[in-house]
C-alpha cells in the first residue's frame, strides 16, 4: 500500500509540474511541488520493496528567459481595420516629408496624442527648412487606404523626414501603436526616435512604454534586458551597460517597449555598444510581472487575451480632421433627403467618411427622419432653400422666406440650425447675400452628375479631378451618384487625401455673412 501511495504522490506531484509549465509559473526550489517529501522517501521513511521499476524523474524544461530577437511583431488585416488611416505629406524643391499613422474611431485622448505628436514633428522639420506646413497629395504610394499600410515616398529627398507606424496591441479597448521617426540631412548622421503609445480605453490617459512599468522599476526592467545582452554576447560576462543609467534615462530608454502576447519587446541603443542599429529584447510577461504600473497590467491583459479590437462607438462622420495638417476634400450633397440618402448615409458610415449635405426644406419636411440621421452621423447639414428657386430672380422678401422656412425645417427635424447656404445653380450676387445672415457655399469641380453620365465617370470627375481644398458637387438623387461614392473615397484616399466636411475644412469657422466660398483654406 505505501508503495502505491507513493506512486499516486509523484503521479500528482508530475502532473502539478507539467500544469506549471504550461501555464508559465514559475517553480523554484522552495516550492512544495518540488520539494515536499514523499512518504517512502529517504527523509521519511524507508521505501517498500516493490517489483515495480522506479519512476523516471521529472524534470521540467526550463522557461525561456530575456532574448535578443530581430523587433517587435505588428498586427495587421481584420485586427487592425476598424482604426482610421491618417497620412500628412508634404515636398518642397529643398525637401520632402511624409507621415502615416492611425487613430482610434471618434475623439479620443489616444488619437489626439498621436495626431499632435506627428503634428509636431513634421511643423517642426518644415520651419526648420524655411517653409510653413502645407499638405499635398500624390506624394506616397498608398495614400490613406489602410491602417499603417502603403509605400514609400513616390521621390526620394537628399533631406527628407518619415513617420511610420504599425500597431503592436488591439484587443478589447486597448491599442498600442508604435511610431519610428527618421530625419536624414545630407552629410549628417540620421536621426531615429522610436516609441509606442498606449491607451486602455478611449478615455484612458495616453502613456509610452516606458508606461508600462511601475514608478521606481525602470532599473529592475533593464537589468532584464542586460541578461539578455550577455547571453547572447552582446556585451562581457558580469557586464551591465545599463548600470550608470538612472531616473528619468532609464525610462527613456524604454519608451519603445512593444507589448505582445508572450511579453514585451524592449527596442533601444545600449550605451557604450557600438552598432548602426538599435537592439530588441524579448522579455516574458512572467518576468515583468512583478514590475508592471496599473495601466501596464491591463496592456498585459489585453495583449494575451488576443481579443478582437472593440473600438469606441462613434459617428462615421464624426472623426477629428485637421485640414491644416492633412490635405482635406469635401464631398457634398445636393437637393436631398430622398429615398436614396439612407443607402448613401450607409455607405458613408461604413467608410467613416464625412460629408455635407445641402437639404431642400421641403424634402426635410417630407423626410424628417433621414435628415436627423444625418446629424446623428456626424455630417454636417445646411440650407438649400425651400423650393430650389434661383434667388437672383426673387424680391427680398421670398429670398428672406425661402430661407428661413428651410432653416426652421432643419432645426425642428434635427435640432441644429445650419450655418451655411449653398444657392441653387450657384446664383447669388451682392444684393442676395445681403439679404442672408449666412455664408453662401458654392464648390470649385462639379461632377455634373444629373447628367447621368455614368458610374465611372463620376467617380473620375471627383476623385481625379479633386486638389487639396475641393468641395465637389454632387446630389443624393441619382442612383450612379450613390454607386460611385464607395469608388470615389477610395480613389481619393489612395491619392491621400481625408475627407472632411466644408465646415470642418474651416475648423469649425466659416467665413461670415454673405461670404461666397467655393473651396476650403490653400
Amino acid at each position: 500500500m505505501g508503495a502505491a501511495r507513493m506512486r499516486r504522490r509523484r503521479t500528482r506531484t508530475a502532473f502539478a509540474i507539467a500544469v506549471a509549465i504550461a501555464l508559465g509559473i514559475g517553480l523554484s526550489a522552495c516550492d512544495p511541488a518540488v520539494t515536499s517529501p514523499l512518504p517512502g522517501d529517504p527523509a521519511t521513511a524507508t521505501a517498500e520493496p516493490s517489483d515495480s521499476p522506479p519512476p523516471e524523474t521529472v524534470r521540467p524544461e526550463a522557461q525561456p528567459g530575456p532574448r535578443v530577437v530581430a523587433g517587435p511583431v505588428a498586427l495587421g488585416g481584420e485586427r487592425i481595420a476598424a482604426l482610421v488611416p491618417r497620412l500628412a505629406a508634404m515636398r518642397t524643391d529643398g525637401f520632402a516629408a511624409n507621415a502615416r499613422w492611425a487613430v482610434p474611431p471618434g475623439s479620443t485622448a489616444l488619437g489626439d496624442a498621436l495626431t499632435s505628436r506627428v503634428a509636431g514633428a513634421l511643423r517642426d522639420f518644415a520651419a526648420a527648412h524655411g517653409a510653413a506646413w502645407t499638405p499635398g497629395v500624390d506624394l506616397v504610394a498608398g495614400g490613406a487606404s489602410a491602417p499603417c499600410s502603403g509605400g514609400s515616398a513616390y521621390a526620394v529627398s537628399r533631406t527628407r523626414l518619415s513617420v511610420d507606424c504599425s500597431i503592436v496591441v488591439a484587443s478589447g479597448a486597448v491599442v498600442g501603436e508604435r511610431l519610428v521617426i527618421a530625419r536624414v540631412q545630407a552629410d549628417a548622421p540620421t536621426q531615429v526616435a522610436r516609441e509606442v503609445w498606449y491607451a486602455a480605453g478611449p478615455d484612458a490617459a495616453p502613456h509610452d512604454g516606458a508606461g508600462l512599468y511601475a514608478d521606481g522599476s525602470a532599473a529592475r526592467v533593464l537589468a532584464l534586458v542586460s541578461e539578455a545582452l550577455r547571453a547572447a554576447s552582446r556585451v562581457g560576462p558580469g557586464e551591465d551597460p545599463f548600470a550608470g543609467v538612472a531616473g528619468e534615462d532609464s525610462k527613456t530608454l524604454l519608451v519603445d517597449s512593444a507589448a505582445g502576447a508572450a511579453g514585451v519587446v524592449i527596442t533601444l541603443a545600449v550605451p557604450g555598444v557600438d552598432r548602426t542599429s538599435p537592439t530588441s529584447v524579448h522579455v516574458p510577461w512572467r518576468l515583468l510581472h512583478p514590475f508592471l504600473s496599473e495601466s501596464g497590467s491591463i496592456v498585459r491583459s489585453a495583449a494575451v487575451s488576443g481579443d478582437p479590437y472593440e473600438p469606441p462607438s462613434a459617428p462615421g462622420g464624426g472623426d477629428p480632421v485637421d485640414c491644416t495638417l492633412l490635405a482635406c476634400v469635401s464631398l457634398t450633397f445636393d437637393d436631398g433627403p430622398t429615398s436614396l440618402t439612407p443607402s448613401l448615409l450607409d455607405v458613408l458610415d461604413r467608410e467613416r467618411a464625412a460629408a455635407t449635405f445641402y437639404v431642400q426644406g421641403s424634402s426635410v419636411a417630407r423626410n424628417p427622419g433621414t435628415a436627423a440621421r444625418i446629424v446623428a452621423a456626424g455630417h454636417e447639414i445646411a440650407n438649400h432653400t425651400w423650393a430650389h428657386p434661383n434667388l437672383t430672380k426673387l424680391t427680398d422678401e421670398q429670398v428672406r422666406d425661402e430661407v428661413r422656412r428651410t432653416q426652421d425645417a432643419i432645426a425642428s427635424a434635427t435640432g441644429v440650425r445650419p450655418t451655411s447656404l449653398r444657392p441653387p445653380y450657384g446664383a447669388s450676387n451682392a444684393e442676395v447675400r445681403e439679404l442672408v445672415p449666412l455664408p453662401f457655399v458654392v464648390w470649385d469641380l462639379d461632377t455634373r452628375d444629373w447628367q447621368d453620365p455614368g458610374v465611372d465617370v463620376v467617380v473620375e470627375r471627383a476623385a481625379g479631378g479633386a486638389a487639396p481644398g475641393s468641395i465637389v458637387l454632387m446630389h443624393d438623387t441619382h442612383e450612379e451618384t450613390i454607386e460611385a461614392v464607395p469608388s470615389i473615397i477610395d480613389r481619393l484616399r489612395a491619392r491621400g487625401f481625408a475627407l472632411a466636411s466644408v465646415e470642418g475644412q474651416f475648423a469649425g469657422a466659416l467665413p461670415g455673412r454673405g461670404a461666397l466660398v467655393s473651396h476650403g483654406p490653400r
